[in-house]
């Protein structure tokens, strides 16, 4: 009889979650979540069972409540924020559910109460003081240049998710003043372009992205060097560029520009429930951590605008 080695035990426990990982994956295309969606459950799912899979063998049956409170733990402990947290443990759930409706367990274990704790940290946005300082700095030079330009405007315009920007197409540009868009779930919706957004992607159209030299066929609005679809990680690394200079961040991505737009419209009036249509979310909730955001910039306009919130504690002076 052959010796297992650990390292073979391994080995073939790594090829079972990538066996079950990859059937998973086929499950949510066919439920319609788009590739970004599918690789971000998998990145997920690959973090939770690096941490509590057993090493030897990977069974999913085996792996219980308690093991998924002794993972909590452990993410808590090395101060993972709680989005992470509960994102892992959301992509979790669902390859239980899954798991439970194909007969590969018997049953899922009680994840209910099971929580990655209270998310307090702010979304990262630029003020509208450093937003038009970013934009009105671009030179549109080359095709590329313009091709950014449009890309950045469109971005702070419409608080487009990088995916959905780099899905655009050409005809979903054409209508001049509103874009189609496929968001989460494949879902369709109309988003408004202001005229700076408007002008920016016309000259783009007009002048760039012919230059840029399309592959045939090619409908992709934004495109590459090559002359096809320009990635999200490529849009992602031309903002940071832009950006710098101009705040204090870091680094600042593309949901910096889409933390932006909404903060920005709710600072200049705009409710919080145009809000969340422009944004494409399900839930108001999901919308309503920008009040949060706007509360220090209502406290300066409210002291600066009314009469009584400048007086000091003795009241107004008599003559």
């Amino acid at each position: 009889m052959r010796f297992v080695t650990p390292s073979e035990q391994q080995d073939a426990a790594s090829r079972a979650v990538e066996e079950l990982l990859g059937e998973f994956a086929a499950h949510l295309r066919q439920l319609g979540r788009s590739e970004h969606t599918v690789r971000n459950y998998l990145a997920d799912l690959r973090s939770v069972f690096g941490a509590i899979g057993p090493k030897d063998a990977f069974d999913l049956s085996a792996i219980d409540r308690a093991a998924v409170r002794k993972w909590l733990m452990g993410m808590r402990m090395q101060r993972r924020s709680p989005a992470t947290i509960g994102r892992r443990l959301a992509a979790l759930r669902a390859l239980f559910r899954w798991a439970l409706s194909k007969g590969r367990i018997q049953e899922a274990p009680p994840l209910d109460g099971l929580s990655p704790g209270r998310y307090h940290r702010l979304p990262k946005f630029l003020s509208q003081t450093e937003a038009a300082a970013m934009l009105d700095e671009q030179t549109p030079e080359t095709p590329a240049n313009l091709r950014d330009l449009a890309i950045l405007e469109l971005l702070y315009a419409t608080g487009l998710r990088v995916s959905e920007l780099a899905g655009l197409d050409v005809e979903d540009a054409e209508n001049g003043r509103v874009l189609r868009v496929i968001g989460k779930g494949d879902k369709e919706r109309i988003v408004l372009m202001g005229k700076a957004a408007r002008e920016t992607v016309a000259a783009y159209l007009k002048h760039g992205r012919p230059r840029l030299k399309p592959r045939q066929d090619e409908r992709a609005l934004f495109l590459n060097r090559q002359g096809g679809r320009l990635t999200d990680r490529s849009i992602r690394r031309m903002v940071d560029a832009a950006a710098k200079g101009h705040t204090n961040f870091a680094h600042v991505g593309p949901h910096a520009l889409r933390h932006s737009f909404a903060t920005h419209l709710l600072e200049n009036g705009a409710d919080l429930r145009t809000v969340q249509e422009l944004l494409g979310h399900e839930s108001l909730s999901s919308t309503q951590v920008y009040t949060h955001v706007t509360r220090d910039h209502l406290k300066e306009v409210y002291r600066s605008a009314h009469p009584r919130a400048k007086l000091g504690k003795k009241g107004p002076q008599q003559k």
